[in-house]
């Protein structure tokens, strides 16, 4: 009898920004959707309601998807646009850095891979 560790799934963390009152349902199907095309596990769920008042270094919740990367509990933090952090190119980019610094990437999910 053989003893094998099986290959951990890889593990996003799924990031929403809700900019309204209501759940962004689509946004997280869409997500689920583009998770399970490639067979990842998805560690945390994180639902934002600061998004539209606060920038990416200001949002307790966006830091911890950060924090998750950097515990390595997850390898991505899987989004539905890139605006899910910041309609700012500039912001954006400045946290996509933080978050390959920690060894992870940022991946928006795209309709054309569901």
């Amino acid at each position: 009898m053989s003893c094998t560790n099986p290959i951990p799934r890889f593990q996003v963390v799924l990031y929403l920004a809700r900019t309204g009152s209501d759940f962004p349902e689509s946004d997280l199907r869409r997500c689920e959707a583009y998770a399970g095309a490639f067979d990842w596990g998805i560690d945390l769920i994180v639902l934002d309601d600061e998004t539209t008042r606060r920038g990416p270094d200001d949002r307790p919740m966006l830091r911890a998807a950060l924090r998750r990367v950097l515990d390595r509990q997850a390898g991505a933090i899987l989004v539905p646009s890139k605006a899910s952090i910041s309609p700012i190119e500039g912001e954006f980019n400045d946290f996509a850095k933080r978050v390959e610094k920690a060894s992870g990437f940022i991946q928006v999910a795209t309709r054309r891979c569901m």
